[in-house]
This record gives structure tokens, sequence and C-alpha cells, in this order.
């Protein structure tokens, strides 16, 4: 694979530049006693080739059960997740997927909700990191039992309610975005649910329109997320819930 020109984190204008790790930065720190990798795809596809050392979580959307997939674990059964990937209050947590970077973020967001706030996403994914020719493997990390104590502390503020999305539906200074597929949008696709739509109001970006269209998929610019952003009247002065 050819590596296309990806412009650092650091120069792409965001906020937040320091949400990414590099590939470079995590072949130096891989290493660490601190760090703790996660492959936050399915579970097939870590078996065919991961980063060596990084766990994989048995569900990768932190959901109570397999089978009634509708709320976020509770602070029990998420710090037993943690606890499982190696992850307790100390560490530093750097997810990683492949085709864009949907899964760690939501890793990042599960991790924000329960005041863990030292994570960061690996720039460019296992794309970019076979890319330059680093190591893989297929032999699966454990890290039960390496892991202290992983104490959940639920932050109720970057969380939307059902009341919340209710009284934004006629809230003019919100926007209900939904970054669904345009199948789950239009209700063609229900992703096994028992019907299909969606929120009333709601505006409609595919998440993946963030991302670059390239063999290595990167968040685009700042700025031209702006731009992809007010072309669908999502703008600095709005209250934004994201589904």
């Amino acid at each position: 694979m050819n590596i296309p020109t990806i412009i650092p984190p650091t120069e792409r204008g965001y906020a937040i530049p320091d949400t990414f790790v590099t590939t470079e930065w995590l072949a130096e720190h891989i290493s660490d006693n601190n760090v703790r990798v996660v492959d936050t795809d399915v579970p097939e596809k870590y078996a065919a080739g991961h980063i060596p050392g990084s766990v994989n979580p048995v569900d990768h959307y932190y959901k109570s059960s397999l089978e009634d997939r509708t709320h976020i674990q509770d602070p029990e059964q998420f710090a037993k997740t943690m606890s499982d990937l190696g992850i307790d209050d100390d560490t530093l947590v750097i997810g990683y997927n492949r085709s864009g970077g949907v899964y760690p973020f939501r890793l990042m967001w599960a991790l924000h909700y329960y005041g863990h706030t030292n994570v960061k996403v690996l720039d460019g994914g296992l794309e970019k990191w076979e890319a330059e020719g680093r190591e893989t493997t297929k032999s699966p990390t454990s890290a039960a039992g390496t892991a202290g104590s992983f104490t959940p502390k639920a932050n109720a503020e970057i969380f939307a309610s059902r009341e919340r999305v209710l009284n934004a539906i006629d809230d003019s200074d919100t926007i209900l975005m939904d970054v669904r597929s345009d199948g789950e949008w239009d209700g063609s696709n229900k992703r096994g649910g028992p019907r299909g739509g969606r929120i009333p109001g709601a505006t409609h970006l595919e998440w993946t329109n963030f991302m670059t269209d390239s063999e290595v998929p990167v968040l685009k610019t700042a700025e031209e997320i702006r731009k992809i952003l007010a072309d669908v009247g999502v703008t600095p002065d709005k209250n934004v819930i994201t589904y």
C-alpha cells in the first residue's frame, strides 16, 4: 500500500489536537507501563491481525449485554470491562480500528462518560500502521488481572436522555444530528430493530463524510469539517446532540 500524504493531526486546525496520537508516537511508547492499546473492531478482524499487545473488547458497543443492546453498561459492569482490558484509573488508553475512527471514538465517549479522559485515538488506525510496514500479530493479548482499580464516575453532561432529546425537537437552538447511514436514515435498514426511521426534525450527515476518502482514512481538517457541518445548518452557535 502506498501511504497517501497525510496532514499531521497537530496541523489540521483542531481545537483539541492531542485527541490523536500518531503511529510514530505509538511505536515509541507501545511498551510503556501505563499505556493500553485497544483494538476496538469486531473480534473477527482482531483475530485476522492486530497491533502487538493490543486488547479487544467482547462488545465494542459497551452495552449491558450482547442480547439487550440498548443502554451503556452500568458503572459496575463497565469497571469490570475496563479491568478485563487492563485499564485502571492511571492508564493512558489508545484506541484504533480499521476504515476510519468510529469505534475508537465510541470507546473515547464511553470512557469520558465514566470520567476517564486519559484516552486518545490512533490517527490513521491499523491501515497507517500496516502501510508503514510495522509489525502485526494474530496472537491475542489477555490483560485480565493486570490493571488496578477503575473508578467509574458518570458525567451526565455528555449524555442526552430521552427527555433531553424530546425537549430538543422543538428547540431552535439545538440540532439533533443523525450520523447513521442513508439506509438507517430513510428507514430501509432497521439494523435488527422493530421499526426504522429517524427522530423528527433531525439533520442527517453520515459519519463517513468526516473522514478522508483514501487508503488510509483520517479525520478531515477542521476547516473542511466546519464547511461540511455549515452546509447542513450545524454552526458553532447551536447545541448539538448526535445519534
